[in-house]
């Protein structure tokens, strides 16, 4: 049996806010390098640019099950199996961890962790069949520690860092690999204009952290100019510069662990363990917009 070549890549919907675009960058790059790309999203509107570059589309929502089976069955019914995942889907919620509604927190965890667990569960059983696969978990910076306003969206990629940790052990043996990649900040990939562009479901209207949320989108400026970023943005990273490292991630013999982008994501870890956690809290609070 030919291991199967076949990407599912999730998240790859442009314009949706459940993606910094590296979704869609990834989908191009990895299709004109020559795989069978799969891109898929909630939207089939939003992937029809990629239709057009003659990339294969599916409807898949990672909080649906059903839409989940279909694709998987559908990609292992024209290529035996799905031969690498790529886990994209996400988005980030903004808001305190005491003010922030538990139904909003419940449904930040379906979609950035139950959903990329389930999915990764429909696809290993093809992939161990043939004795071959991959699994790419998109982490983040955010992933190794955390700061005020995105505590649960932070938690989603630390349990992310956990899952791929774990999931890799367990499955090397059926000749599966399973990488993290963890980004800096993507430029335009979480660009507030205003409070009211964070989506916090009238949490901000208890006037607790007025002050606090307004610097925290004045902060966030500094990602908004994706041509000649300044200031902080001159340390983020570009959509299609993960993208790169994504299609490094699939078609590499032994791809690394994890795969840190950008000098913030590969310089805080050392810091963190060089200065230890009193003076990387430090750290934080003068760099971070803190209450």
């Amino acid at each position: 049996m030919t291991p199967s070549r076949a990407i599912l890549l999730t998240g790859a919907s442009s314009g949706t806010g459940m993606s910094s675009g590296t979704g869609q960058a990834a989908a191009l790059r990895l299709h004109r390098a020559g795989w069978p790309v799969y891109a898929t999203g909630r939207n089939l509107e939003a992937l029809a640019g990629l239709a057009a570059e003659g990339i294969q589309v599916l409807h898949l929502d990672v909080t649906d099950e059903q839409s989940m089976i279909d694709a998987v069955d559908k990609i292992t019914a024209e290529h035996g199996a799905v031969g690498t995942l790529i886990n994209n889907a996400a988005y980030s919620l903004n808001g305190t961890i005491g003010e922030t509604p538990i139904e909003e927190v419940r449904r930040q965890f379906e979609t950035n962790v139950f959903g990329l667990s389930r999915l990764t569960q429909l696809v290993l059983p093809g992939m161990r069949a043939q004795g071959s696969g991959r699994v790419v978990i998109m982490s983040s910076i955010f992933g190794q520690f955390a700061t005020p306003g995105r505590g649960y969206y932070q938690a989603t990629k630390h349990a992310l860092e956990a899952i791929g940790d774990s999931l890799r052990h367990e499955v090397s043996g059926f000749g599966i690999k399973v990488v993290l990649i963890e980004p800096s900040p993507v430029l335009g990939g979480f660009v507030p204009m205003s409070v009211a562009d964070l989506g916090m479901s009238g949490q901000e209207k208890t006037g607790l952290y007025d002050d606090f949320w307004q610097y925290f989108v004045d902060w966030h400026g500094a990602y908004r100019e994706t041509d000649r970023p300044t200031g902080r943005g001159r340390m983020a990273v570009r959509a299609e510069t993960v993208a790169k490292v994504i299609e490094k991630a699939v078609s590499s013999d032994n791809p690394q662990i994890r795969y840190r982008i950008g000098v913030p994501s590969r310089l805080l870890p050392r810091m963190r363990w060089t200065i230890g956690d009193r003076l990387f809290e430090k750290f934080v609070r003068a760099f971070f917009p803190i209450p």
